[in-house]
């Protein structure tokens, strides 16, 4: 049987893309769990890959030089245990096919034709950039993500016109591992952040759950739709967005305003929704601290965005190395921090709640679990006061506002225990 070799967590736990620099074993080459098979490198740092099992190199799926999402399938390697079988890699960006493909990536060669890595012709095709536009900083002007990201910042506008209004553009941008069940596990995240927030905790998970990480709109890689001045309204987008994916039943964790999303998709009745995990979620009561989500969203330099952030965790010095760079890097785009902005000032006016989601959770019948930090500064942990009986709730001391990063592994073991727990739901429509 055929084992997925993939790059999650490789790259760091909040960078989301790294490129192949070297393999280490080729294809009929026997390997042991836990060899070095190949190596991965970030703007960061190199990080080796290691085989999850003994077996043999049957499939080298990313060339060296190939830029990947994390998340993706590097290989695969057959574990002689019966027929081989290739799990879908749709997480993963795929590898240069022939130049006659459809899907080939466009190389720039002497007679002028363009060569872009994966990644970066992917984000190309959803931004609406023309890469004949852009220049390549890779080895022999390969164009890069820095590079189509880049061109965005220059001419944000030219590119937002590029993109066709309606269909297919207008869906949010989403990553996914298929490794696991049949019920994937679906992430949304928090105002200002993006799904590269899910990346540490992703690895804690392990390989026998499938998940879905979602850009909600204005975040990340997803379209800046309009009229999204509710949990509601998120929630249909992530609905119409994962129905389009063929995804009708699943799991969600969610953090924040990614939580008050979850809670609406789940009391919209358009999925299936088995189980929810939120960690600190919006909409449990009025209170919230308005002061750092405007800074965060409006923050144009590293100095000021490092000192919002810190606010997130229970101490500055909780805050992972490198963090706030990360996080700085994917805001680049001034309309990108103008619509966050005004998105908090439609959710949040004047610093306030302006949803209620708690008889949505009330609803729910399914299992549901909230993890809080009690030392979180955003949502006090007091909202969590009168909670209907069926709540599960875990305070967890010295975290704040980010448990998911704070404690990434009680985190995991405490969303794998809600996804098991909604066995007796199998043959049902879920929570509702």
């Amino acid at each position: 049987m055929a084992r997925d070799v993939t790059i999650t967590g490789a790259g760091g736990e909040y960078m989301d893309s790294v490129t192949v620099v070297e393999w280490c074993a080729g294809v009929g080459d026997t390997v042991r769990a836990g060899d070095t098979i190949a190596v991965v490198e970030t703007a960061k740092a190199a990080s080796d890959v290691e085989a999850p099992c003994d077996g043999t190199l049957a499939e080298i799926v990313a060339d060296v030089g190939d830029e990947l999402e994390i998340g993706a399938v590097l290989g695969r390697i057959d574990d002689g245990t019966g027929v081989a079988e290739e799990a879908p890699a749709a997480s993963a960006v795929p590898a240069d096919p022939p130049p006659e493909a459809a899907a080939a990536p466009i190389r720039r060669v002497r007679d002028g034709r363009v060569v872009a890595s994966p990644l970066a012709r992917r984000i190309a095709a959803q931004e609406g950039v023309d890469l004949t536009t852009v220049e390549g900083t890779g080895p022999r002007g390969r164009i890069k993500r820095r590079d189509v990201e880049r061109a965005l910042r220059e001419a944000p506008a030219v590119a937002r016109q590029a993109v066709p209004g309606g269909g297919r553009a207008e869906r949010l941008f989403v990553q996914t591992r298929q490794e696991g069940g049949p019920d994937p596990v679906v992430f949304l995240h928090g105002l200002a952040a993006d799904l590269a927030v899910w990346n540490g905790l992703l690895a804690k998970l392990g390989p026998s759950v499938s998940t879905i990480g979602i850009d909600l709109p204005g975040h990340g890689r997803s379209p800046r739709l309009k009229a999204m001045g509710s949990p509601a309204a998120l929630a249909d987008a992530v609905a119409e967005t994962l129905l389009a994916e063929g995804v009708s039943r699943c799991h969600i964790v969610g953090h924040s305003l990614g939580g008050a999303v979850a809670l609406a998709l789940a009391d919209s009745g358009a999925l299936a929704v088995r189980s929810l995990t939120l960690l600190a979620p919006a909409g449990l009561g009025p209170e919230i601290d308005g002061a750092v989500l405007h800074g965060l969203a409006r923050a144009t330099r590293i100095e000021s965005l490092g000192a919002w952030l810190g606010a997130l965790f229970s101490t500055p010095a909780s805050v992972p190395e490198g963090y706030a760079q990360a996080v700085m890097r994917r805001r680049g785009d001034d309309a990108l921090r103008d619509y966050q902005a005004a998105l908090a000032e439609e959710l949040f006016p004047d610093g306030t709640q302006g949803f209620d989601m708690r008889p949505a959770l009330e609803r729910f019948a399914g299992p549901v679990r909230l993890i809080w930090g009690e030392s979180d500064r955003i949502l006090p942990i007091r909202q969590t006061r009168g909670l209907a009986p069926h709540v599960a709730l875990h305070r967890v001391a010295h975290v704040g506002h980010m448990p998911q990063i704070e404690r990434p592994d009680l985190v995991a073991r405490l969303i794998g225990e809600t996804v098991r727990s909604a066995g007796s739901l199998r043959d049902n429509d879920g929570g509702r």
